[in-house]
Parts: structure tokens; sequence; C-alpha cells
């Protein structure tokens, strides 16, 4: 199998722990991806610890990748056009402490036996999971995430490209509910499932229509 890509510019910062190794992961940084062979991973996880104005510079390296059917997953609170389809981050209007995170059926597993509460909380404080949504998302997306007034906050978008894009508005999701001893924690496990799905059902498509 594949590794996984965790792409960002503080090593320190982002340094991966044995047991993200175990899980696959390996860290990419940002300044070395012209170099870098992205077909020897199965999906690229981009933190919000980029620089955008490099990633457009070199927009042509990712919209390669998802050519040829790669797994993109964007947790970068986004302002430039470095990702096909992929908006500008917004500030919710809502404050942290009254915004509610919500779950949407789908058949994308990202979030399945996720309790609503437990990405909502974190030892009983509300506010970790994003502070931001999507303005404009791709008309055939699959929003899994939005906010109480149905802005989308993580979208999965299988038509913009040969590839699979997930996008989420600026929240690391593998790092953030690692630790917590509740459903949350499964969710860096499911994330990184979901991206090897991808990999292999876009592999069988060929990167042809989805």
């Amino acid at each position: 199998m594949k590794p996984i890509a965790y792409v960002g510019i503080d090593i320190q910062f982002a340094r991966l722990t044995a047991e993200d190794y175990r899980r696959g992961l390996v860290f990419l940084y940002l300044y070395d991806l012209p170099y870098a062979d992205l077909t020897a991973y199965a999906g690229l996880i981009i933190t919000n610890h980029v620089e955008e104005q490099f990633l457009l510079e070199h927009k042509q390296i990712l919209d390669d990748y998802l050519l040829q059917g790669g797994v993109v997953f964007s947790l970068t609170e986004t302002s430039l056009p470095w990702l096909t389809n992929v908006s500008n981050w917004k500030r919710s209007p809502i404050p942290l402490k009254e915004r509610e995170i919500i779950i949407k059926h789908s058949e994308c597993p990202l979030f399945n036996g996720i309790e609503p509460y437990d990405i909502n909380y974190r030892k009983g404080v509300r506010g970790f999971f994003s502070r931001g949504y999507f303005e404009n998302i791709p008309v055939h997306a699959e929003v899994l995430i939005t906010d109480q007034l149905g802005a989308p906050i993580i979208y999965v978008d299988r038509h913009s490209t040969k590839g699979t894009i997930f996008a989420g508005a600026g929240t690391d999701i593998y790092r953030v509910f690692i630790d917590e001893e509740n459903t949350a924690k499964k969710l860096s496990l499911q994330m990184l499932d979901c991206i090897h799905a991808e990999a292999i059902r876009n592999q069988v498509r060929g990167g042809e229509g989805k």
C-alpha cells in the first residue's frame, strides 16, 4: 500500500510520530514538492502550515497529480486558487461558542460512527473543529460537514478533476482529535482509509469519468 504524504512547511510542528509512520504517513516538506514523485503517494494531506503563493506557482504539479487519479485532502484556509475549483476560505460570522458542526448524510464513510457532540466539543469546550467555511463549492461536490446555517465546511469533489479532492475549511482533522477518548478519535484513521479507498477507486477507473 502506498504511503500518504503529510505536506507542510514547519518541520518541527508537523513532525510525525512513530504511530503516524506505522499508519503509512510520511512528511513531505512543501518546498520539496517540485522534486518529489507524487505518484509514489496514495494521497496528499495539505496542512494549514503552507505557503499558498508557492503552491500557486507550482499548481501544475498538483494538477498533473490529480490528472493521474491522485487524491488531495486540503486542510488549508485557502486564499489563492492553487487547488482546482476550491474557493477562498471565509471566516464564519457565527461566534465559536454558538457554532454547531453538523454531519451530513453521505455515502462517504469519513464520519461514520462519529457522534456530532464529539467533534463539536473537546473537554466541554466548543469551537475546535473549524472557524470558517466555503462560500462556493463545485456543483457536483458531496458535502460532508456544514454549520447550522448550511455553510459547507468539508466536501469531496470527484468531478472537477480525474482524481479526488477533499476540501476542508482550515481544520487539521487528522491532528485535532487524534488523542480524544471518544468517537472523534476514529476520525484520523477513517481519513486515511478514505484517501486509500479513493486512490484505489481512481486507479480502477483509470482516471476516467466519475
